[in-house]
């Protein structure tokens, strides 16, 4: 069955290519993207975490950023997913391994109703060694709400400074979920009075300052003195400008790169020959790839049919460790991840048909009535992989007795996700379905009625109240409780179908230990404990 769907996607992924060459965007391969068990050389193990009062000061870091950005400044689009990779900004909470949030620059958060108060570390920071006041965090605030749009919501929070360390956050009604807010990367600090070119060398917590930053290119950064947490392990890091996966391979074979993440699975097979040079890890991450499922197009025995066909486990095993098997949009070891989606199960795909009314004909295609199932539209773009499991997808289906073709487009966002008509039959799209640790980004983003991605008309009454209910739920366990049964219900309705995590695959060299190999967030890099490579 494997040789089959290699020799079917070759022959697709040819097909595509030239589709791709036309309209003007570059192929990629396999390139689990931006987006989020360890496996590593020794599996179920990690580095072993090495402090700066074990270790020699010393030595620099070099790696390489796929995505550089033409600045620096942390409230604009994403940039402050990558500024705090470098080790150069931080937020106000943090999200460990095991996707719980803990407080980093903040002490931490008591929410009473609509009104919370926030608490600042003793000893914290700037690397011009500056102290960070509450009154610096409110400038922050109000400066990211101005800039960002995703951040528009904080123009209606009243910030009240009580004292050096305490900021009193006043909201327009109870936002249970604030703590999981300020946990995104955009919530980092900048000396807002000596920051003088936020663009090319913002003054902000982090270990690590700039020395030299090209717009689009390299970027340097040395230790900073005057680090609030400890000792600074190295003596700086350098980010080479690299898109180029083979350029990449290279450079770490010639010693001129230590470290970098999102490595292919043609990579991890070459690293993995060599264990006493390299060390590989891989953790599933919070990016995902699913699904949407037309109900318009496609009736509800056809649906759950399909749910129950697509083999994860294979798709997963032929992209060579690039991608996990996922049947949820949450971990199923969180809370609020407990109810999931059913595993493959052929017989019981065949029996839905039977139930429906279909049979398979001569040409091993479902009918109905006579009338053979219309071939499905799998409508997915060239880029993170969409087009090749939508490749394996379509083997399965096919092999099933339900005719599929891949319908490439250049861009979802401008196409099958924002057109109002939606004729589409099956689309795919990929999000970081856990962003802050908790269900409702992701419930209020794709199930509620009127979202950007409830494409397929899901929304319903009873959903939104359950949703409104989540929003304003301050325990922890019944928000797991409504959660699960917002997702239940969703699931039921076969108009979703979580398929894959990307992984974040990592390679360091023998020596470098800390560059966040076991976290599920690519928004995590460099810290204070990173250590160089043995030379």
């Amino acid at each position: 069955m494997l040789k089959k769907l290699i020799a079917t996607v070759l022959i697709l992924t040819m097909a595509l290519t030239a589709l791709t060459a036309c309209s003007g965007t570059p192929a990629q391969s396999n390139d689990p993207g931006k987006s989020d068990p360890v496996v590593s050389n020794d599996p179920g193990s990690s580095a072993p975490e090495v402090t700066a009062g074990t270790t020699a000061l010393g030595g620099t870091l070099k790696t390489v950023e796929t995505f550089m950005y033409p600045s620096l400044d942390p409230v604009k689009d994403y940039y402050s997913w990558h500024s705090q990779k470098y080790g150069l900004t931080e937020s106000l909470f943090r999200l460990t391994d095991d996707i719980e949030v803990v407080p980093w620059l903040a002490e931490g958060l008591d929410i009473a109703d609509n009104v919370a108060t926030l608490t600042l570390k003793d000893g914290v920071c700037f690397s011009n060694g500056n102290p960070l006041t509450a009154d610096m965090v409110k400038r922050n605030m109000l400066r990211l709400a101005e800039n960002n749009k995703r951040f528009y919501y904080l123009n209606d929070f009243q910030l009240d400074v009580t004292d050096e360390k305490t900021l009193v956050i006043t909201m327009p009604t109870a936002l249970p979920t604030l703590r999981n807010e300020l946990a995104n990367p955009e919530f980092c600090m900048i000396d807002l009075d000596n920051s003088t070119d936020i663009d090319n060398n913002p003054i902000c917590t982090g270990p690590f300052k700039v020395e030299t930053f090209v717009p689009e290119g390299d970027l340097t950064l040395v230790r900073n003195e005057n680090y609030w947490d400890g000792d600074v392990i190295l003596d700086s890091v350098t980010f080479y400008a690299m898109s180029d996966e083979q350029s990449k391979l290279m450079a770490m074979q010639n010693g001129e790169i230590d470290a970098y993440d999102n490595i292919t699975a043609t990579d991890i097979e070459i690293y993995s020959t060599d264990p006493a040079a390299y060390q590989l890890f891989s953790v599933a991450m919070q990016a995902r790839c699913y699904m949407f499922m037309n109900p318009d197009r496609l009736d509800a025995s056809i649906r759950e049919a399909i749910t129950l066909v697509i083999d994860r486990e294979t798709i997963a095993a032929f992209m060579g460790g690039v991608l996990t098997p996922t049947y949820g949009a949450f971990n199923d070891d969180t809370a609020y991840g407990k109810s999931q989606q059913p595993q493959m199960n052929l017989e019981a795909a065949k029996a839905v048909m039977e139930a429906g009314g279909y049979t398979l004909n001569a040409s091993n295609v479902y009918e109905k009535d006579g009338k053979a199932i219309p071939t499905i539209g799998l409508y997915c773009y060239a880029a993170r992989n969409i087009d090749k499991i939508a490749v394996l997808i379509l083997e399965q289906l096919s092999n099933f007795g339900i005719p599929c073709e891949i319908k490439l487009v250049e861009d979802p966002d401008g196409t099958y996700m924002t057109d109002p008509s939606y004729e589409f039959d099956i689309c795919f799209y990929r999000m970081t379905t856990d962003k802050t640790g908790d269900p409702m980004p992701f419930i209020e983003g794709v199930v509620m009625s009127g979202s950007y991605q409830d494409i397929t008309g899901y929304g319903n009454a009873e959903a939104d109240a359950k949703i409104e209910e989540l929003r304003f739920t301050v325990d922890p366990a019944k928000r797991a409780e409504i959660a699960n049964d917002i997702m239940k219900d969703y699931y039921a309705a076969n108009v979703f179908v979580s398929l894959l995590c990307y992984n974040r695959n990592i390679v360091m060299a023998t020596g470098v230990s800390n560059f966040s190999e076991a976290n599920p967030y690519e928004y995590y890099g460099v810290t204070h404990k990173t250590t160089p490579a043995t030379k």
